[in-house]
């Protein structure tokens, strides 16, 4: 939340400042914090505010070789401010604009990458315990206004977070005006970014040319948007608790898959919201999870991909498990002294010797029980083929691996998986669905072979 407080003069410009980071627990007394300090206004008032407060702080700052010799200058600002404080200071040098060109990105987006990793990795090497910067009301304004531009949901809507991981933004609670009439009330020195004005940036677009008006509009839109944040902050918990717990009844996961159960989802308003949410974090868009509802009550077998999962709408769930390689499974062939065979990703372990009355029948398809003397060694374990058949354990009459897959409803993307072992060409075991007929245990066998999955 948003502290409120009068920060027109230096006093209560202090006091809300600590209560925001009290209030908020965005640091503990003891606590060590690096500020990120680019040396204009915003952050030379967070040095200020932080030399006040009594918080134990050093300086960090990104030279991004942006603006030539102006970049230097920023550089020895912030060094010389570290050394008057007696502060640590930090400073590293980015080739931000050949960083941009070779990920295909934004300056900006590569200067942000960048700042934060870098950021990051200075926190962790020596212990501090958060990163702050000088993120204030205003961006957050300006943050939402480019988030509506862009297209958002509601956590676009609450501007830029408190918090962030180990990343906090401890003037949140402060316009562009209270920071302006703190540095001047304190004679504070600071760079100025000429680019801030340049309006080939759409934040400076925004900041110019749509919030200024806004501003002639509402001389109060800055209070009224620091109400709107809070509404919006409060309005997103109940939309998480929402969808944590809808999630709870509608989502199992098995493995690596992910199960969204049909009959759950299709009980809930705008499902396609619902899923979105659900499966965001695999990649799938809001488009693609509405041409999923579409599909929910059709016929199984359709999928529907991200960039790194792919979702099977199955019978009764869509199963979204990660991509992967499509290399083919290799064949593997074994004798009768094996004792383990690795095939893919399947393990199985053999043993054989002379039936007594201590073999017990297997108590599921995972293991194999079969006549030693009906198998002719070496066995094959492999990938199944359309159009293979098998006589199924209690029936005489040969049936099509394809048609046995299907009753026994496996999942489309794991038919795919699905291995066969084989002796001299005849499939004996279809493992952990199914056992062959004509290599069974009888009254008549003398010696046994088992395999199992493990």
């Amino acid at each position: 939340m948003f502290c409120k407080g009068q920060t027109n003069n230096a006093q209560g410009m202090q006091e809300a400042f600590e209560r925001h980071i009290s209030g908020n627990d965005l640091l503990k007394k003891g606590e060590r914090v690096l500020l990120a300090v680019s040396g204009g206004m915003d952050s030379m008032v967070m040095v200020e505010l932080f030399r006040k407060s009594g918080y134990s702080f050093d300086l960090a700052h990104c030279n991004f070789l942006l603006r030539d010799k102006d970049s230097d200058a920023d550089e020895a600002f912030v060094k010389a401010c570290a050394q008057q404080l007696r502060r640590q200071f930090f400073c590293e040098r980015f080739h931000t604009a050949s960083y941009a060109a070779e990920h295909g990105i934004s300056v900006q987006m590569a200067a942000r990458t960048l700042r934060y990793r870098w950021l990051e990795s200075i926190r962790k090497e020596q212990g501090y315990d958060a990163i702050a910067t000088a993120h204030h009301l205003d961006d957050a304004i300006e943050t939402l206004f480019i988030n509506l531009a862009r297209g958002t949901g509601i956590s676009g809507l609450t501007g830029i977070p408190l918090k962030t991981n180990h990343v906090i933004r401890p003037l949140l609670f402060a316009s562009r005006k209270d920071i302006e009439h703190y540095a001047n009330d304190h004679g504070l020195e600071f760079r100025e970014d000429l680019s801030n004005k340049e309006l080939k940036y759409t934040r400076n677009k925004i900041r110019h040319q749509v919030i200024g008006v806004l501003n002639e509009i509402n001389p109060g839109f800055s209070g009224t948007m620091q109400s709107f944040f809070e509404r919006m902050e409060a309005s997103e918990t109940i939309y998480r608790m929402t969808t944590e717990a809808k999630k709870i009844a509608c989502v199992k996961q098995l493995g690596e898959e992910t199960h969204v159960s049909i009959q759950a989802l299709s009980k809930l308003p705008v499902p396609h919201v619902f899923l979105h949410e659900f499966l965001k974090e695999y990649g799938f868009t809001q488009d693609v999870c509405r041409q999923m509802i579409v599909c929910m009550h059709g016929r199984p077998g359709k999928t529907f991909s991200s960039e790194t999962h792919t979702a099977v709408k199955d019978r009764e769930a869509f199963i979204v498990f990660p991509d992967k390689s499509t290399t083919e499974i290799a064949s593997v062939e074994f004798d009768k002294n094996t004792r383990e065979v690795q095939v893919g990703k399947q393990r199985f372990i053999c043993e054989s010797g002379p039936m007594d009355d201590q073999i017990s029948l297997p108590d599921g398809p995972e293991t194999l029980l079969a006549d030693f003397d009906k198998l002719c060694f070496p066995l094959v374990v492999r990938p199944w083929k359309p159009g293979e058949k098998m006589v199924p354990l209690g029936m005489s009459g040969q049936k099509k691996i394809s048609d046995i897959l299907t009753e026994e409803k496996i999942p489309l993307h794991r038919k795919q998986q699905v291995l066969v072992l084989t002796s001299a060409g005849q499939i004996a075991w279809l493992p952990g669905i199914r056992a062959d007929n004509r290599f069974k245990i009888t009254k008549q066998t003398k010696n046994y072979f088992q395999m199992q999955i493990i």
